[in-house]
This record gives structure tokens, C-alpha cells and sequence, in this order.
């Protein structure tokens, strides 16, 4: 299907997988996940919009869709958000999320995940729009740490509410010394800046475990839930 028609009919829906404090098990929120028949891995979604000059417009009409799923329901945790630093960069994209969101008490439910796949090209106008959207009561979350063009500037700069490490620090954790050390690290740099670290792809029980007593306070991954539809994934 033509990528512009296919953004134009919203012909695609959402996955939610839960996040976890792992202390004691409770569930924070989700992660909304972007699902079509069309395209069924969505960064090849993406990335034709992104060609065809229509990534703010599939980026938004996601987070349009997604919101409205799960403000539809009795949920009351966060929501997270992906986002792409050229959406949030554009500017459309603030007044276009204030006409979405009809009470100002639901901006602090939700989480806009930076993703570092995108290159910031100006950290300076960036950190002004995120401080926006934070004296507005969105909090902020750095995607996928560790992979791409993540860059420890956008901590420093950005100061996050949440920082989540790619899934490939999560894989094998209990049998390597070196990513059990970064973690460390990670997790006494957020405890100190007032960042929460969320450790994402957990799929074993010793790579949970292995987490916990390094300290890592929120995680999510298939071992703790699967990314489903929202009605099943209360359930989880």
C-alpha cells in the first residue's frame, strides 16, 4: 500500500507492553507499539514514510491513535510514547498534542520516548522544546541507549525522567562482567541525576535476576510481559 494512504486511513494499531518495577512486581505503564498488516516489522513503515516527507505525519497520527486507545480505558499508569527528535523538533507538533489531549492532567501519564535512531541535529533548540514540554508535565524518556546514534550528551543536556538501555545490555546479562559493570554504572549515574533507568529486553529469569541485584529498579522484556493488545495486556 502507498505509504501516504496508508498513514491518511490509519490503517495500523497498537501493542501495549507493560513496564515493571521489579522490587516488588507492580506495573508503571506501558509502552505503546505501533502494529499493521501492511507492513508487518513498522521500522520499514518508518522508514518509507521518512523518504516520502511523511514521518511527522505517521509519527503523530501513531501517537494520535495510541493515545486514544489507552485514555479509552480505566488504565491509570504511564503511557510511553515513541517519538522521533524531527517530529518533536517540528513546529507543529506541540499545538497539534495540546488539541489531542482534552485535560491538562493527563500529560503527566505520559512518557515521550526520544529515539536515538535519529540523529538531534540541534541539541540546543531541542533542549528548549523538551524544557516546554516538561513545564507542561510531560516527562521525557531517552530511547534505546546503546544503540544507534545515543550519544551521552542527550543525557546531560536533556536530563531525562527515564532512560531506557537497549535490550542487547539486557541479553546474556548474567554471563558477561563487562555489561554488568555498564549497568552499574548507568543505574549510580541515575540514582545520583535523578533519572529512573529502564532495563529493556528482559526475556530470561537470570538476566531478571542478574538486573535486580545490580540494582535496576524498572524493566520490561517478554519474560515480564509480552507487547499485546491493551485488553489483554491488563491482564498480564
Amino acid at each position: 500500500m502507498n505509504i501516504r494512504r496508508f498513514i491518511q486511513q490509519a490503517r495500523f494499531y497498537h501493542f501495549f507492553q507493560p513496564i515493571y518495577e521489579l522490587h516488588n512486581r507492580n506495573k508503571i505503564g506501558y509502552e505503546a507499539l505501533l502494529r499493521s498488516e501492511e507492513y508487518p516489522n513498522p521500522e520499514i513503515a518508518f522508514q518509507l514514510a521518512k523518504k516520502e516527507h511523511q514521518l511527522f505525519d505517521l509519527d503523530v497520527g501513531s501517537m494520535r491513535k495510541a493515545l486514544s486507545t489507552y485514555l479509552s480505558t480505566s488504565e491509570n499508569g504511564l503511557i510511553f510514547l515513541n517519538i522521533y527528535p524531527s517530529t518533536l523538533l517540528d513546529p507543529r507538533f506541540i499545538s497539534l498534542l495540546k488539541r489531542v489531549l482534552t485535560s491538562r492532567e493527563h500529560n503527566s501519564r505520559i512518557v515521550l520516548e526520544v529515539s536515538e535512531s535519529e540523529l538531534i541535529e540541534d541539541i540546543k533548540i531541542f533542549k528548549e522544546r523538551i524544557s516546554t514540554l516538561k513545564q507542561d508535565g510531560f516527562l521525557i524518556a531517552i530511547d534505546d541507549m546503546g544503540r544507534g546514534y545515543s550519544r551521552i550528551e542527550s543525557i546531560i543536556e536533556l536530563e531525562p525522567d527515564y532512560i531506557k538501555l537497549d535490550r542487547l545490555f539486557a541479553k546474556d546479562l548474567h554471563l558477561s562482567p563487562k555489561k554488568k559493570e555498564f549497568i552499574s554504572i548507568f543505574q549510580t549515574f541515575c540514582d545520583h541525576y535523578g533519572s529512573q533507568l529502564i532495563l529493556e529486553g528482559v526475556e530470561t529469569s537470570e538476566e531478571l535476576e542478574m538486573a535486580k541485584s545490580l540494582g535496576v529498579v524498572f524493566a520490561q522484556g517478554y519474560f515480564l510481559g509480552k507487547p499485546a493488545m491493551l485488553t489483554e495486556a491488563v491482564l498480564i
